[in-house]
């Protein structure tokens, strides 16, 4: 089985605030920093370190050669991943103490995803491969299309939360993680218990994971609902959080794991990350994740 992320990368831009700015407002930082970062990176960063082998397909940018560099130092496969003539995508991301975050998104060379670089990236995977896609790049609905076409496991993020997420054919997907942003626009205002329903009953083959924040986690497909609780840390930065825990548990899941240790397994990961300033560079290795799971 090969594993394929077909996603974004980003410059991240950290600011650290006491408060997220309101309209109109102007707020000191008080430190800042750049990290390597991206949904489709970070993603990619947790899945290799979960223990997949995988590859990575995308764009960057003029300032982006030192992305490239990062995935391959991680032991990701990048030679899907082409330069354009372009800006990088970047994110500029205010953090508070208590690690609450807002993010400006630009998606620069991100945008300059095509069918035909689509197309010739994956011929070169097989029916049961794994495709990991999220809302960063375009051409995200041929994407799926094609995925589902050529008969991969589609697992996707639909973050950034975008009116166009709520008229994806899910039943294309085999695997879907939302946090409470897309959950509330999925969900169109209904309760959990009626969006679960409404699911199953529309997509009866599609796997869901729904993260939480500080309320934890649940899994749920046409059989099972099952809760998982955080591993309590103090929260520094949550940017990076929801990639892990795509990542740990699409890997443990992969892997024959259960949802409910796969479940934990992601928290454990993603309670690590939080606990550390910055993005894909935070995120833990198996081995500490295991030590966690010990104790």
């Amino acid at each position: 089985m090969k594993t394929l992320v077909f996603g974004s990368c980003n410059l991240d831009y950290i600011y650290s605030v006491e408060r997220i700015v309101s309209p109109g407002e102007t707020v000191p930082v008080t430190a800042m920093h750049m990290s390597p970062g991206g949904k489709g990176l970070n993603q990619a960063v947790a899945l290799k370190k979960a223990g997949l082998d995988v590859y990575f397909a995308g764009c960057y940018g003029t300032d982006g050669a030192s992305l490239k560099t990062l995935l391959e130092g991680s032991g990701v496969d990048v030679s899907g991943f082409v330069p354009v003539d372009c800006p990088n995508g970047q994110a500029h991301i205010q953090v508070t103490s208590t690690g609450e975050n807002a993010i400006l998104l630009y998606r620069g060379a991100n945008g300059r995803v095509t069918r035909a670089m689509i197309d010739e990236t994956l011929s070169r995977f097989s029916a049961g491969d794994l495709l990991i896609l999220q809302n960063e790049i375009s051409e995200l609905r041929y994407l799926i299309d094609e995925g589902f076409r050529r008969g991969l496991r589609t697992v996707l993020n639909p973050s950034p939360y975008t009116p166009e997420m709520s008229a994806l054919d899910y039943g294309k997907i085999w695997l879907v993680f939302i946090n409470e942003v897309e959950l509330a626009g999925l969900s169109g205002g209904r309760t959990e218990a009626e969006f679960i329903a409404d699911m199953r009953a529309r997509y009866p083959e599609t796997r869901w994971v729904v993260t939480l924040g500080e309320k934890g986690s649940f899994y749920f497909d046409k059989n099972v609902l099952l809760r998982q609780g955080i591993f309590p840390v103090t929260a520094v930065d949550t940017t990076c959080a929801g990639d892990t825990f795509t990542g740990y548990f699409t890997a443990a899941f992969c892997a024959g794991a259960d949802p409910a240790e796969a479940l934990r397994r992601a928290a454990a990961a993603s309670g690590i990350t939080v606990s550390r300033m910055g993005a894909a560079g935070m995120i833990p290795a198996s081995d500490e994740v295991e030590a966690i799971l010990r104790q």
